[in-house]
């Protein structure tokens, strides 16, 4: 007597239904994903704008005066892997330097913002568009600075953040949707 093995496995209709959740579930998931990782990088910007609040605050504690010369305040930028161009559009040093302070040209592109070093979708930030869609700067009683970046593929829109003298962070425009 032959005895027949018993074939064991998947059908080619078993294993289609497995390919066809995995496309759903990934077409669902993988947006999400990117919508999540550019929201996470607005903590970039958010970071950035309150090391300039605190380097403001600063200088009109020691000299009745705010100003766009962050390094005078003791802001020194981000590092090289930033998604943003942070500062101010203006390279009036203000009124610190008239009431004693020292140490800050009017030298565009290192006094007054730091642009973005990262490229996304061959797009970067500098930091002559930081003006763009708001009026940034500081005189003697406010400042406004501006956090200006490109944070994702998926949109056309730059990420727009500002903050000002009150502390008042708000987003300009919205570069995740």
């Amino acid at each position: 007597m032959k005895l027949l093995k018993k074939q064991e496995g998947f059908t080619l209709v078993e294993l289609m239904v497995v390919v066809a959740i995995i496309g759903i579930l990934s077409a669902v998931a993988i947006p999400n994903f990117k919508r999540y990782q550019a929201k996470s990088k607005q903590s970039e910007a958010k970071l950035q704008l309150s090391s300039i609040y605190t380097a403001e605050t600063t200088l009109q504690t020691d000299y009745d005066s705010f100003a766009t010369c962050l390094q005078f305040g003791g802001y020194i930028g981000p590092l090289n892997d930033n998604y943003y161009a942070v500062g101010f559009n203006t390279q009036d040093p203000g009124d610190v330097v008239a009431n004693g302070g020292a140490g800050c040209g009017a030298a565009p592109g290192n006094t007054q913002g730091w642009p973005a070093n990262k490229v996304v979708d061959g797009d970067t930030a500098t930091v002559a568009e930081l003006g763009a869609n708001e009026a940034v700067g500081a005189l003697e009683n406010s400042f406004t600075a501006v956090a200006n970046g490109r944070i994702s593929a998926d949109s056309a829109q730059r990420d727009i953040w500002t903050i000002d003298q009150n502390k008042d962070l708000t987003q300009a425009q919205d570069g995740v949707n």
